[in-house]
């Protein structure tokens, strides 16, 4: 037989020889009680999650719906108003103008900061230079371990422990055992073999993780998710794969199963359970954020002497309730309000500036570096897959600032002129409308966390490679 033939026909068996040892595999792992016990809590802990999840994401669309229905009816009643007589715009501006934040794209994928940051806000005139109720310092998405019980809490976290306890033992089991020499005597590469143990062994939880996605986008997820979806399935796959690289780079040296279990028990705890923490306390202490305490002492004391420049106390009251003042002082009051309101404005507007830039320069940080753990670079890309992110998040802070700014300057020139609200300035009274952060944008931050897992999963694998190799292996098995 000539030698390509020869070689083709190796190819054949071993080819063979692996797709048998797959479908072995397979159904030695199907004649364990304790894998389909963990099979089944796995599929409970990711239904659990779903329908966290999902309550959640309800309870968000029946807000949306309600204050878009509200401010619909308030806009038509201003407009028939409008067109029989004109309005005080101090009328209008102190309802307010609301700003609500679309349901995110896959709300059951990942909470995020959904149950943190509040979704919708209303921008009332008198009331621009106060603190939001944001609860931002609670917002630094680096807290990998607070958060709901959601789908993400279980793919990031305990999926790798349901992973493990099926890929631990893949080759050490053998070599305390003896019988490693005999398992390789097979006529097919070490390296190979040890794939498709691993393969078949994780193949029922990576099916169950894919389904999951796969649910999320379906029950929960809206007509244009297609992408995000599919990103999510690739981001989820991968970060399984890294961990069977992980267990196949452990297995290739340890001498026995309970090291190995020991090694990537260890390896979790770091990876998913230090690694955050300690990510999330360097950035803080690195680019420390203003308290609330700090911001809301600020606008006191800026108010305390405004107010003390503006005049008695009688004049404050009738700065808090310009309603209440004589007929012909209540566009003085409400100007007077607005001039000590820019004031206050400007004066807490650097603790404003300098939390929001601590907050982005610790957001910036976790980015570059969440590859120092898996699980930091899963859960972005997730929340980011999701829409619950804090970039989305934080877009809808910054689209609320310049809504803030529109209604300043629409209200404050026509209540200073006592200018009244016109029919003609119904189109022109500022709305909210929020413009998703561009596609090419979370797309890049996705791909560079999937690549970057892929890359150290490539890395464990050729570990792994290298010390599967025969000569090497005969060194260990010695």
């Amino acid at each position: 037989m000539d030698r390509p033939a020869a070689r083709r026909t190796k190819i054949e068996t071993e080819l063979s020889m692996t797709s048998h040892l797959f479908h072995l595999e397979l159904r030695l792992l199907a004649r364990e009680r304790a894998a389909w016990v963990l099979l089944a809590l796995f599929a409970a802990a990711l239904a659990y999650g779903l329908w966290n999840g999902s309550g959640l994401a309800q309870r968000h669309r029946n807000v949306v719906t309600a204050l878009t229905d509200e401010d619909a009816q308030f806009q038509t009643q201003l407009r028939n108003h409008l067109a029989q007589q004109s309005v005080e715009p101090k009328a209008i501006a102190g309802r307010g103008t609301t700003a609500v934040l679309p349901p995110a794209p896959l709300p059951l994928l990942a909470t995020g900061q959904s149950d943190l940051s509040p979704g919708h806000e209303t921008v009332v005139l008198w009331k621009l230079a106060a603190p939001a109720d944001t609860r931002s310092e609670l917002e630094n998405p680096s807290h990998l371990m607070a958060g709901r019980f959601d789908l993400a809490f279980v793919l990031v976290w305990l999926f790798p422990l349901f992973l493990l306890a099926l890929v631990y033992d893949l080759m050490a089991g053998d070599r305390e055992a003896g019988t490693l020499r005999l398992a390789l005597a097979q006529g097919i590469a070490p390296w190979r073999w040890m794939a498709r143990r691993a393969l078949a062994r994780a193949l029922p939880i990576l099916t169950l993780a894919a389904l999951a996605v796969l649910a999320a986008g379906f029950f929960g997820g809206s007509d244009d998710t297609g992408t995000r979806l599919m990103l999510a399935l690739a981001v989820v796959l991968a970060y399984g794969l890294f961990w069977i690289a992980l267990a196949i780079a452990v297995n290739a040296v340890a001498r026995s199963a309970a090291s190995a279990a020991t090694s990537l028990g260890t390896a979790w705890v770091v990876l998913v359970l230090v690694a955050p923490t300690l990510l999330n306390v360097t950035v803080e202490t690195l680019y420390p954020t203003p308290s609330r305490p700090e911001l809301v002492a600020a606008g006191r004391k800026a108010s305390g002497e405004a107010e003390k420049r503006g005049g008695e106390l009688l004049n404050s009251f009738y700065r808090d309730h310009p309603e209440l003042a004589a007929p012909g002082q209540q566009e003085d009051f409400a100007a007077q309000q607005l001039t000590v309101q820019s004031e206050v404005g400007r004066a807490i507007e650097p603790v404003r500036q300098k939390f929001d830039a601590q907050l982005a320069r610790q957001q910036t940080a976790v980015g570059q570096w969440r590859f120092l753990s898996p699980a930091i670079a899963t859960h972005e890309a997730l929340t980011d897959l999701a829409g619950t992110g804090y970039w989305r998040h934080r877009a809808f802070r910054e689209q609320v600032g310049g809504l803030q700014q529109a209604v300043s300057e629409f209200f404050t020139p026509r209540i200073h002129k006592r200018e009244p609200i016109t029919r003609a300035d119904f189109d022109k009274l500022p709305r909210f409308e929020f413009r998703e952060e561009p596609a090419g944008v979370w797309m890049g931050r996705v791909l560079a966390s999937l690549a970057g897992m892929l890359a150290l999963a490539g890395v464990l694998g050729l570990l792994a490679w290298r010390s599967l190799r025969p000569a090497r292996l005969g060194l260990l098995s010695a």
